[in-house]
């Protein structure tokens, strides 16, 4: 529901919240994949960080809540984790859809490999 109290379906929920990215200034929308399987709305907050923002699709929390389990074990993690991933982007070896690894799936190596 958004404000009115009729529930919206996914793609009024995606239209309006593109709506408000959109005139907020910290926002930059990069790429508006809606017709993946699963959609996305690629964006840059503050010029700097990268977000994809996705709907409906709850596979990835468990993944989140895994790396916030790492990082809260040791300070080092995140760091580690933002260097491999700098890393990789600037060699262009990353990327599923490219045939490469997932960025989850460098952090895991990361996370495994290095010193924590």
């Amino acid at each position: 529901q958004l404000g009115c109290g009729t529930p919206l379906g996914v793609v009024e929920l995606q239209n309006k919240l593109l709506q408000v990215l959109e005139a907020h200034s910290m926002f930059k929308i990069v790429e508006d994949v809606r017709a993946a399987r699963v959609p996305i709305l690629r964006l840059k907050f503050e010029q700097a960080l990268e977000v994809d923002l996705s709907f409906q699709n709850v596979e990835p929390l468990p993944n989140t809540q895994l790396l916030r389990a790492y990082a809260a074990l040791d300070p080092r993690v995140r760091g580690l984790v933002l260097l491999v991933k700098r890393w990789a982007k600037s060699a262009g070896v990353v990327g599923a859809q490219d045939g490469h690894l997932s960025p989850y799936a460098l952090t895991l190596m990361a996370k495994s490999a290095g010193v924590v």
